[in-house]
């Protein structure tokens, strides 16, 4: 199937690990470029290598930026435009959890999830907005988790920052139609990230990571009894960016093996 994206301008926030170096990857096999970014040089580095494999050096743009840094964020979007002439889809997939019941959470915990979960999203959407209006519409996607609508207690600064997320979408998803660009949320449940695998070389260091992922998904009662791939994530993400989904807009897409009860 032709999904569409040939030649088109692909720019992911948070892009050099877990799903954002995924989606990077399938954009490029379809045919697209592809901008990405991250705090770490070094893994930037390793991220646009890596990619190397499914595209040229003229296709890809890495650098180095944080996304709660405003400036960061403009000079880093603003150089990708540069470097491909525009862009046509944004994927906001910077995202990091904090563990911690309400007494429990500092207040520098609070302000980073809103910092991470509102304005790094607000800061790119600002900067690339008119190069999408320029290219006559295009796509945002921003990479939510199932907190958004059923919250758990031992994360409620990440569950409460991912339900304002939810509803930013959706208002954008309005606002912006306008102009064409349709805006969109993937919702994720348990996937196998590198924030997994960090939590796993921590707490489990000496166990198989197939048994640890498959006690994890028992203990979570995952329905469909595993913890998911990024893969399979990036494939919802280049789906909502194609050709095919040209009527989705406001639609928050649930990419979770079924867990969670809300609707």
């Amino acid at each position: 199937m032709d999904l569409g994206l040939k030649g088109k301008i692909a720019v992911i926030m948070g892009g050099t690990s877990g799903v954002g170096l995924k989606a990077a990857e399938l954009f490029l096999q379809e045919g697209a470029k592809v901008a990405i970014c991250g705090r770490n040089s070094a893994r930037k580095e390793k991220a646009f290598d890596y990619l190397l494999q499914f595209g040229d050096s003229d296709s890809i743009y890495a650098a180095t930026c944080d996304v709660t840094n405003k400036e960061d964020v403009n000079a880093f979007i603003h150089g990708a435009a540069a470097n491909f002439d525009g862009i046509d889809i944004l994927v906001n997939s910077a995202g990091q959890s904090v563990m911690g019941y309400f007494f429990d959470v500092s207040d520098e915990q609070w302000m980073e999830q809103i910092q991470l979960k509102y304005f790094a999203i607000i800061y790119a959407i600002k900067a690339a907005h008119p190069y999408l209006v320029k290219r006559g519409g295009g796509r945002i996607i921003n990479i939510n988790a199932t907190l958004a609508k059923e919250p758990e207690r031992h994360m409620i600064a990440t569950a409460a920052t991912r339900a304002g997320l939810l509803n930013l979408s959706k208002t954008l998803s309005q606002e912006l139609a306008a102009d064409n660009i349709l805006v969109n949320s993937v919702s994720l449940g348990l996937i196998r990230t590198d924030q997994w695998e960090r939590r796993r070389m921590k707490n489990a260091p000496d166990m198989d990571p197939e048994e640890y992922y498959a006690d994890l998904a028992k203990k979570r009662n995952i329905p469909l009894g595993r913890v998911g791939e990024a893969e399979e994530v990036a494939s919802v993400i280049l789906f909502l960016a194609s050709k095919q989904a040209s009527y989705v807009s406001g639609s928050t897409i649930e990419t979770a093996g079924a867990l969670g009860k809300a609707l």
